[in-house]
C-alpha cells in the first residue's frame, strides 16, 4: 500500500516539477519546445494512469483498471514520438498510432480476466518502450547526455516488460516467479525508477538548453517580409502587418534577443532563414508560398556582445 501510495506521490512531483521548470521556456528552438511539450504530456499521462491504478487497488474499479492501462502506453508513446522528432505530418500520424495503441490495450482490459490483460498490457509496453528507447538515443531533438539517460530508463522498462509478457506467457502468474512478476510492489519499484530517471533527464535537457556562454559574441542575421510593398498591395496592408507581427513572435520565441526591424527582425540565432521558415510552418500554418516570402537582408547585421 505505501509504495503504491509513493508512486503517485513520486509521479505527481516529478511531473508538476518538469511542467514548472518546462512552461516558461517558451523561448528554446522549435524542436527542442515540442519535445517539451510532448514529455508533458506524457508526465500528465502518467499522472492519470498513476491515479486510476491507485483507484483500482482500493476500490476495485474496473473502469479505472482500463484507464489506467490505456493511459499508461499513451504516456510511453508520447515520450516516444516527442523524442523522435518528427516532422508535423509524421508526428501527427505516430500520435494516431500510439492513441489507437492505447484505446487497443484499453478494450482488452475491459473484455479480459486481469491476467490476460496484464500479459497484453506488458507485450505492448515492450514494443512501445522499446521503440521509446531507441528514439531517446538516436534523438535529434533532446541534447545526448538527458536523451541517453531517458534511454537507459525506458531500457530498464523495455527488459521488465518483455520479461512479465514472457512470463505470462510461459508459466503463468500462480507460481513462484509469476508471482514475482505479478507483484504490486516491484512492478511499483520499477515504475518509480523508470519515472525518476525520464524525469531528471527532462530536467537535464531543460537546464542543459538554457546554459548560453555570455562572453561569447554572435552575429545578428536580418529576416523580413521580401517585397512588403508589393505584399500590401496585393493582399493589403492588415495582412502585411499580420504577417511582421507572426514573424517577430516567432523570433522571439527562438532568441530572446532578437531585434525587431522594419518589416521584419533581427537575430543572433544560427541558420535564422530556414529555422524561422519551419517555425512559421509548424507554429503559425503559414503555407510554403508565404514562407517563401522571407528574405534574409543585408540591413544591421554585425557582432554584439551578450552580457
Amino acid at each position: 500500500m505505501l509504495l503504491t501510495i509513493g508512486l503517485a506521490v513520486m509521479c505527481i512531483g516529478v511531473a508538476f516539477g518538469v511542467v514548472g521548470i518546462a512552461l516558461p521556456r517558451a523561448s528554446a528552438p522549435v524542436p527542442f519546445t515540442t519535445f517539451i511539450q510532448y514529455a508533458v504530456m506524457a508526465g500528465i499521462f502518467s499522472i492519470g494512469s498513476t491515479v486510476m491504478y491507485v483507484v483500482n487497488r482500493y476500490d476495485g474499479a474496473r473502469l479505472a483498471l482500463v484507464v489506467g492501462d490505456a493511459t499508461m502506453v499513451l504516456a510511453a508513446g508520447t515520450m516516444a514520438v516527442g523524442l523522435a522528432g518528427l516532422a508535423v505530418g509524421r508526428r501527427r500520424a505516430a500520435l494516431g498510432l500510439v492513441a489507437a495503441t492505447a484505446i487497443a490495450v484499453g478494450a482488452s482490459t475491459a473484455a479480459t480476466s486481469e491476467d490476460v490483460s496484464l500479459m497484453i498490457k506488458a507485450a505492448v509496453l515492450t514494443v512501445v518502450c522499446g521503440v521509446c528507447t531507441l528514439a531517446a538515443a538516436r534523438s535529434p531533438v533532446a541534447p545526448r547526455r538527458p536523451a541517453l539517460l531517458i534511454a537507459a530508463a525506458m531500457g530498464l522498462y523495455t527488459v521488465y516488460s518483455a520479461a512479465r509478457a514472457l512470463v505470462g506467457v510461459t508459466t503463468g502468474w500462480a507460481g513462484p516467479v509469476g508471482a514475482v512478476f505479478r507483484s504490486l510492489e516491484i512492478g511499483s519499484a520499477v515504475a518509480i525508477t523508470t519515472v525518476l530517471v525520464c524525469g531528471l533527464g527532462i530536467v537535464l535537457a531543460l537546464r542543459t538548453s538554457g546554459q548560453v556562454s555570455d562572453g561569447e559574441p554572435r552575429e545578428h542575421s536580418v529576416v523580413v517580409i521580401g517585397d512588403a510593398q508589393l505584399v500590401a498591395s496585393a493582399f493589403g496592408s492588415d495582412r502585411l502587418r499580420s504577417l511582421v507581427n507572426e514573424l517577430r513572435a516567432a523570433a522571439h520565441a527562438l532568441d530572446d534577443h532578437a531585434v525587431d526591424v522594419r518589416n521584419g527582425v533581427a537575430t543572433a540565432m544560427p541558420s535564422a532563414l530556414p529555422a524561422l521558415g519551419e517555425q512559421m510552418q509548424n507554429g503559425f500554418g503559414w503555407s510554403p508560398e508565404e514562407i517563401a516570402l522571407l528574405v534574409e537582408g543585408d540591413g544591421r547585421r554585425g557582432r554584439t556582445n551578450r552580457h
